[in-house]
């Protein structure tokens, strides 16, 4: 109850500085390049019609792409949704399946300094990433000295089939960047996530559903330092600590550092030479603290202001600390003091017509275990995402997630898990500021281990109103 509280706090405070967004030019707001203007018509023809004007009155205000989407651009921004949707496993079980039907009402709220209208930083965390984040965070290009940021929102749940399930999730994120002369840039980030995990067999269960506080925090400069040449370094720390002790073997915290070489080959890409250190240190002793380097080669390629690709390669070790203790928990069998294997990662988007954009993640690391069975599990991960506009009020997503985990498990055959997540989306929008929603998902694990197996799927409505 406290933690909701303070995430109802926070929420409140970013809500006070509602007061200053004021729709005057700030200091510091992008230029917006002239445009080539059009042949002077006649003066009859600049004489709207009553009934003219009377229809561009009702008519809804366009975003930049000429869509109803959006937030308008200002410094405060807030959302409230409303969704139900049910489903046919709630617990992701091989066969005792339960019926749920879950209610969500999301109220959230973000704040930028200067104003914009897209957020600045979406951070998405991953519990068993070494550092929390699943994916790298990709550099965001300010056109201003300076970007303030700070967001939050909280998740109500109500679930139909088990209301000792119903709880509430919140997260809060900010972004400080600052660029006190023409070569250097200085970073701030921070994200704080209450939430717990997904329900199946080896996770969250209805008698223990395994909440967790995490939290990302990140340093970090850049320095060009020659006409082609710039460095970065930064400095990460992550928090993961469980509610209930009967979780707490898996309380860790990382730390860790990253710098990076960087070469300007031509105004649209780069080559990029960097170099990670984590160190990932248990609470407990029921799992092992590990040392993690990562030595990676890279290009970022900038296309358009809406197609980009960041790709690296490289190698990952692994070195474990058996404190003076080589054998495994369970059954004595001695134990490799560390692991290496080759990761990559590729982010790319890409604007393939006006209507249709196209967005790819993939990687491939070793990351830590979530299990007491086993001393680390090495996955590799993808998402397709496609988002296609129909019409102005009209848009639909696609998100197509695969995800195979390899546990090297301390005793008998390794585990293998192959889970496939799809879900399309239709959203339209009724008007300027509410836009509804509907979707449905269908989730599908495939393990060796057959009790772990589950197929799940999903139908949501919902309607989301915006300011």
């Amino acid at each position: 109850m406290m933690k909701t509280f303070q995430l109802v706090v926070l929420l409140i405070a970013v809500c006070a500085t509602a007061s200053f967004a004021g729709e005057t030019k700030q200091e510091g707001d992008a230029v917006v390049p002239k445009v080539k203007s059009e042949p002077a018509q006649k003066a009859s023809e600049n004489k709207p019609t009553a009934q003219a004007k009377k229809k561009k009155k009702k008519k809804d205000k366009l975003d930049a792409d000429g869509r109803v989407f959006g937030y308008r651009n200002s410094l405060v921004h807030a959302a409230l949704g409303l969704n139900g949707e049910w489903t046919n496993n709630l617990y992701n079980h091989h066969s005792n399946k339960v019926d749920n039907f879950l209610t969500h009402v999301t109220p959230s709220v973000w704040f930028t300094w200067p104003r914009r209208a897209r957020r600045p930083l979406q951070l998405v965390l991953d519990n068993t990433a070494t550092g929390g984040m699943q994916y790298s965070q990709t550099e965001y290009d300010v056109f201003n000295k300076y970007q303030v940021y700070l967001g939050g929102n909280l998740d109500f749940m109500r679930y139909s089939a088990n209301s000792d399930l119903d709880h509430t999730e919140g997260s809060f994120e900010g972004l400080v960047q600052y660029q006190p002369g023409s070569r250097l840039t200085l970073r701030l980030l921070d994200k704080y996530a209450l939430s717990q995990d997904i329900f199946n067999v080896t996770e969250a269960t209805a008698e223990n559903n395994r909440v967790y506080d995490s939290n990302v925090f990140g340093l970090g400069a850049v320095w060009g330092f020659a006409d082609r040449f710039s460095a970065k370094i930064g400095y990460k720390n992550f928090l993961l600590m469980y509610q209930d002790p009967i979780n707490s073997f898996l309380d860790r915290a990382d730390n860790g550092f990253e710098g990076a070489l960087s070469y300007e080959y031509s105004p649209k890409t780069n080559f990029f030479l960097e170099y990670q250190y984590l160190l990932a240190e248990y609470d407990e002793e029921q799992l092992f603290d590990n040392d993690n380097s990562y030595l990676n080669l890279g290009v970022n390629w900038q296309a358009t202001v809406k197609t980009s690709l960041m790709a690296k390669t490289g190698y990952q070790q692994v070195d474990y600390d058996y404190k003076e203790q080589l054998l495994a928990p369970t059954t004595g069998q001695l134990l490799d003091e560390s692991t290496g294997a080759w990761n990559f990662e590729v982010q790319g988007i890409w604007q393939a017509t006006r209507k249709m954009n196209l967005l790819l993640n993939t990687k491939y690391n070793i990351e830590q275990t979530d299990s007491l069975q086993a001393l680390n599990k090495a996955v590799w991960a993808a998402r397709l995402g496609l988002d296609y506009r129909f019409t102005n009020r009209l848009r639909g997503d696609v998100n197509l997630i695969y995800e195979n985990s390899d546990y090297e498990q301390f005793q008998g055959e390794d585990r293998l898990d192959d889970r496939w997540y799809l879900k399309p989306e239709l959203q339209y929008a009724v008007t300027k500021w509410l836009a509804l929603n509907l979707y449905c998902s269908f989730d599908e694990k495939d393990s060796n281990f057959d009790e772990l197996d589950y197929a799940t799927s999903t139908l949501g409505i919902g309607a989301r109103g915006t300011l």
